[in-house]
């Protein structure tokens, strides 16, 4: 018979659209998911503002499922709100959304999408995080953001980093699986674009290969 193994934390990674889980932090939660659970929310479809196919939302939702088995994520929900379209939603009702799942979830660590992006998307769910996670209201212990390569209102200051030099090969495979995501170099969603940033603050710190992220709240019992 299999024994299942005595899962530490539940973790919490949201993601505003499809791949943004990999491309930030895809190698950490290969790491994390051999000793935690670890669930996704995707927030938007991911499609509505980039492609007039309404098909786009399916192929991005099953490639999302089919890196997510290969990093060893538990769950997957999947908020379908209009991709680049958070600014016309009521930041009440993201906010309510993201309360109920960590209210099912119960995570003690959460990762969100970066404040210091250009993208609005990512700066309303990092927004909503920080409302979801808040003391009081919420079993979360600890909150971080992941960064998401591409153009930025202020450099990404990492104040934390995951050594991932093992995990590195599986965060590209996962990539990988977002075809229509991939792009040619020096695009930062690359392949060479995204093993180079690892490289980067790899060094920073020590390491061959690392991901950075910034500690945004943590409660030591």
């Amino acid at each position: 018979y299999k024994i299942k193994p005595n899962y530490l934390l539940n973790v919490l990674v949201i993601g505003a659209h499809p791949d943004d889980e990999v491309v930030g932090m895809g190698a950490t939660i290969k790491k994390l998911s051999k000793k935690n659970k670890i669930f996704l929310c995707i927030i938007t479809d991911g499609t509505t503002a980039q492609y007039d196919d309404k098909k786009m939302i399916k192929v991005r939702r099953d490639a999302c499922i089919k890196s997510s088995k290969l990093l060893g994520i538990t769950k997957v929900k999947f908020l379908d709100f209009p991709d680049m379209g958070l600014d016309t939603i009521s930041q009440l009702e993201i906010n309510k959304e993201l309360e109920k799942i960590i209210e099912d979830y119960k995570p003690k660590v959460v990762y969100t999408s970066p404040a210091h992006d250009l993208h609005k998307d990512h700066q309303l769910v990092f927004d909503s995080a920080l409302v979801a996670t808040r003391p009081f209201s919420s079993s979360v212990k600890q909150l971080l953001s992941y960064e998401c390569s591409g153009p930025v209102n202020q450099p990404f200051r990492p104040t934390v980093y995951q050594n991932i030099e093992k995990e590195l090969p599986y965060k590209l495979k996962a990539f990988k699986m977002y075809k229509s995501e991939v792009m040619k170099f020096p695009h930062p969603r690359s392949i060479k674009a995204i093993e180079s940033l690892a490289i980067q603050r790899g060094v920073e710190c020590s390491l061959k290969k690392a991901e950075a992220f910034q500690l945004i709240r943590s409660i030591v019992d």
